[in-house]
């Protein structure tokens, strides 16, 4: 697997200078970047002169590196908001620290940099870990309680929902119940946003399934009929 520093981001708002990125062989002029270890998880293709290869020892022994929780000061891309959490590495031979989602500490990364700026230190992950932290699966069943956190005026606290999706921490949920007879639309939470919810139960995929079948097809009323008066007296005259 090779991964790659960025030397030159072309013009591109998605990559980062200096940011490191696992890269995928495009052709024979080209790599597809992802920030995680699987090639369907790219988000685009470059040329080469972009990137600046990195020594990846495959059958080193994995080296233990100290965790940290960590709040975002200057984010070092788009993708981070100042005041996040994240946990991040300490830095490696080479300069660079990985970062991972708070909820996900010993998921895949989601990114590596080098600027030590980009992140605050408040506690080693040893200490922070003694905090509960939930893990959202598709089915649950959970309660708003901090809205200010969701970007949707239908997500108020005390609202409950159902978890819908789960990809690698990005959870989508949807209101369980209809606003003036309508359905609302889901919303995606990631990153700090999860501390808006908190699981309050849960039911099978199959069951969520069925609960936004129903949502979606409420409006589908049967359509009633009404004969007219003339053609039903026709009717019981021609019995005789």
């Amino acid at each position: 697997m090779l991964q790659g520093k960025c030397i030159d981001t072309g013009g591109s708002t998605n990559l980062t200078k200096g940011e490191l990125y696992y890269l995928f062989p495009h052709g024979g002029h080209a790599y597809c970047a992802s920030r995680f270890p699987r090639p369907g998880s790219h988000f685009g293709t470059y040329q080469k002169n972009h990137f600046e290869l990195v020594d990846v020892a495959i059958d080193a022994p994995a080296q233990v590196l100290n965790k940290y929780l960590a709040r975002v000061v200057k984010p070092p891309s788009r993708f981070y908001r100042t005041d996040e959490e994240y946990i991040i590495t300490e830095p490696k031979a080479d300069g660079y620290y990985s970062v991972f989602f708070k909820h996900r500490p010993d998921g895949p990364p989601i990114g590596a940099y080098k600027r030590t700026e980009c992140f605050e230190r408040i506690v080693s992950f040893k200490e922070s870990a003694t905090e509960t932290t939930t893990i959202f699966e598709v089915g649950d069943i959970v309660e708003i309680v901090d809205a200010s956190l969701i970007r949707h005026k239908h997500y108020e606290n005390g609202v409950q929902a159902t978890v819908i999706e789960n990809f690698y921490g990005c959870i989508s949920i949807k209101r369980n119940e209809l606003v003036d007879r309508k359905v609302i639309s889901s919303v995606l939470l990631i990153g700090e946003e999860l501390q808006a919810i908190r699981k309050v139960g849960s039911r099978t995929v199959l069951e969520t399934a069925m609960v936004n079948d129903k949502l979606e097809k409420v409006h589908d009323v049967p359509e009633i009929v009404n004969m007219p008066v003339n053609k039903q007296k026709y009717e019981q005259l021609s019995l005789f």
